[in-house]
Order: structure tokens, then C-alpha cells, then sequence
């Protein structure tokens, strides 16, 4: 690849002949050659660079979408749950509101004290 490259940049800047032409001239051509396998060189680097950027920069946006799914979802379920929840609390002031309720959530209250009363002091019997 490089040697045709250098055959036609060669004629592009105008080959030596065998006629004898001026040194100065053939170095100018040379380093006017080199400077073009130099700036190759840094294009395909740079192009292998861009590549790069680009495939993260494709990565990033996939992740950002995939979050974006997620959060959408989380929030959907908080909704769900929050409608869940006021209906729950509107039923228990229903119930509460009733003779019988009130009964009904003392007796509940009590029991869940209890409850953790108990718990207290079994888990304090087994630390020691």
C-alpha cells in the first residue's frame, strides 16, 4: 500500500529522473514525501481516535435510555403504590369512624405493642 502511495506521490511532486537533476530539488522532494507519510500516519491515527469516541459516545446513549426505561418503570410502581396506600387509609378511617372500628383499632393498636414488647424482651434474654 505505502510503496504505491510513494510511487504516486512521487510522480505528483515530480519524480527524479536519471538526467540529473538538482539535489536540492530531490531533497525537497523527499522531505515533502516524508511529510505526507507523517501526516498519513497521524490521519489513520486520528481516524482510529474518532472510531473510538464514537463507539463510547453510542455506549453512553444506550446506558442513558436503559436508565430512562428504569426510572420510568420505578415511577409507574411509586404511582401504583400511592394510589394503593390512599385507598388503604380511606378505608381505615371509615372503619374508624364507626363504634365498632374504634374498638377494632385499640384492640389492634394493643396487640402490636404487645408484639413488640415481647420481642424486646426476648432478644434481650438472648444477648445475654
Amino acid at each position: 500500500m505505502w510503496k504505491n502511495q510513494n510511487q504516486t506521490r512521487s510522480n505528483l511532486f515530480g519524480a527524479s529522473s536519471s538526467t540529473g537533476n538538482n539535489n536540492a530539488y530531490n531533497r525537497e522532494q523527499q522531505t515533502a514525501l516524508l511529510f505526507e507519510q507523517q501526516n498519513d500516519l497521524r490521519m489513520e491515527e486520528l481516524a482510529s481516535k474518532v472510531s473510538a469516541l464514537n463507539k463510547i459516545t453510542v455506549d453512553i446513549h444506550n446506558e442513558v435510555h436503559g436508565q430512562h426505561a428504569i426510572l420510568d418503570q420505578n415511577a409507574n410502581s411509586f404511582g401504583e403504590f400511592g394510589n394503593s396506600f390512599a385507598t388503604t387509609m380511606k378505608k381505615l378511617n371509615v372503619m374508624a369512624s364507626q363504634q365498632l372500628g374504634k374498638s377494632m383499632c385499640w384492640m389492634v393498636s394493643a396487640i402490636v405493642i404487645v408484639f413488640f414488647i415481647v420481642y424486646f424482651i426476648i432478644s434481650r434474654m438472648n444477648s445475654t
